[in-house]
């Protein structure tokens, strides 16, 4: 098996295919590593800034938090740099995200260039490249039959043919990655740590993973299909659709199996839910006032304080519901595309990344972990805590012959010393956390090799080699 897998890795590496790919490897991930250093430096520098402010801006009425930036963008983009990375606090855990710069619908998305990308698109299709002609080319020059007459298995042949793939594959990329640090470590050396080192490993694991199953599914198709041109065609099939049809099409799915109003039908139902929820309650003020049951503008502003609160609190919740019920929305279009192993590795890269709806998520828990100690503090320098929401609420009450101006209540400033302020921290996932985010999606390439292994090795022992 030695000689089969040294033959065949020589001739590889003196193909014109691999020269072309390191050429490309090199190019790639060192703009990359250009292109990530000038936006990470960017970021930081703004986050530098905001920072600094913040720390002049104290207040009991809001609170500006910002996301760090990630110092692992450059392995998987996830969408953070679409994300909002501004947040306003308000007491009684009210967040809000500041949306980030407008998008140009000009020009059509164009992908990020990180780890994830270079691997899903050009070095999946040098290993469909690479695996196509491994048996129906051979089958068809004759040397096929010489080898297997040879008293050689034809487990341990499709098995060096697999190995030499993975190698002659892991060249380029191993190259790709070396350079990619070297600009790392040379420019921002700030932005690599032991613990992310780490994280870089688990990518590359990852990445050839991906690439494995790719291996065995061009063996497979090529001991089943004898003509290699067909194989080829086959496989861009294939990759196709793993690559674009499943991931594109689980959004227009997930839409039209879940359930959720459109935001002018959610805009729509609110009327009859603030008429219930604050307009109906500020009536029956009146009519209390009407009967004597409230006498001073005192008892009267409380008690409107109480409604408007109340109402906006229960706003919020409507609102929440229909988030949370996009968000389900999203979870389903993205459990739809885990058909795809495409998908699998794309989640798995940025949880590794420590990117994507997970890091969203991390940092909005530690948002509101830090919202409790925030409305403590309120409720200690000014007493009491007083909610706010997106919307505001105002009306006229009249007490013996007087009109009285009523408004949603607004939170109350501290003048006084705030030395004492609270800071926020954001923690940020684990490496435990991380794997454990990714677990599943690991889960299911580590599926997808065991499945298309057996039908790779099952297809050629049941192949005329003649």
């Amino acid at each position: 098996m030695k000689t089969i897998i040294k033959r065949e890795l020589m001739d590889h590496l003196k193909s014109i295919q691999f020269a072309v790919l390191l050429v490309f490897s090199i190019v790639l991930f060192s703009a990359n590593g250009i292109i990530f250093i000038n936006k990470y430096n960017q970021l930081n520098s703004t986050y530098n800034q905001k920072m600094a402010r913040l720390n002049y801006n104290r207040s009991t009425t809001h609170l500006y938090l910002y996301r760090k930036p990630n110092p692992l963008l450059f392995l998987a983009e996830g969408g953070d740099l679409d994300r909002p990375a501004d947040y306003i606090l308000r007491p009684k855990g009210q967040l809000s995200a500041i949306p980030p710069r407008p998008r140009d619908f000009k020009l059509p998305d164009i992908p990020k260039l990180d780890w994830s990308f270079i691997i899903k698109t050009i070095f999946s299709l040098y290993v469909i490249l690479l695996g196509f002609s491994g048996i129906s080319e051979e089958k068809e020059k004759g040397t096929l039959r010489l080898v297997l007459s040879n008293s050689f298995s034809r487990v341990r042949l499709l098995t060096a043919k697999y190995l030499t793939i993975l190698a002659v594959t892991f060249v380029p990329l191993l190259v790709g990655f070396v350079i990619n640090l070297v600009i790392f470590a040379i420019f921002p050396p700030q932005t690599l740590t032991v613990g992310h080192l780490s994280n870089i490993f688990l990518m590359l694991l990852l990445s050839m993973a991906y690439l494995s199953l790719f291996a065995f599914l061009s063996l497979f198709f090529s001991s089943l299909i004898p003509r290699s041109s067909l194989v080829l065609l086959v496989l861009l099939a294939a990759w196709v659709l793993f690559a674009v049809i499943i991931p594109d099409t689980s959004g227009i799915l997930s839409q039209k199996f879940s359930k959720v109003p459109s935001e002018y039908q959610t805009a729509k139902n609110l009327e009859p839910f603030v008429q219930k929820e604050v307009w109906d309650r500020i009536q029956k003020i009146q009519q209390r006032i009407n009967k004597g049951e409230l006498r001073t503008e005192e008892e009267v502003r409380k008690e409107t304080d109480q409604a408007f609160e109340e109402g906006q609190d229960k706003m919020k919740f409507y609102y929440k519901s229909y988030e949370d019920s996009m968000k389900q929305r999203t979870l389903l279009a993205q459990n739809l595309s885990r058909l795809s192993p495409a998908s699998l590795f794309q989640y798995a890269s940025e949880d590794i990344a420590q990117a994507g709806i997970h890091r969203e998520e991390e940092f909005l828990k530690d948002s509101q972990n830090f919202s409790r100690i925030y409305d403590q503090y309120i409720l200690k320098k000014v007493g009491k805590l007083t909610g706010v929401s997106g919307w505001s609420f105002g009306d006229t009450l009249t007490l013996n012959g007087k009109k009285i101006e009523i408004h949603s209540p607004e939170p109350e400033e501290y003048r006084g010393d705030m030395s004492d302020f609270p800071k926020f921290v954001e923690l940020g996932p684990s490496l435990s956390l991380v794997l454990k985010h990714a677990l599943g999606d690991i889960a299911g390439l580590i599926l997808w090799n065991l499945a298309l292994a057996v039908l790779a090795f099952a297809a050629f022992l049941r192949a005329d080699v003649r």
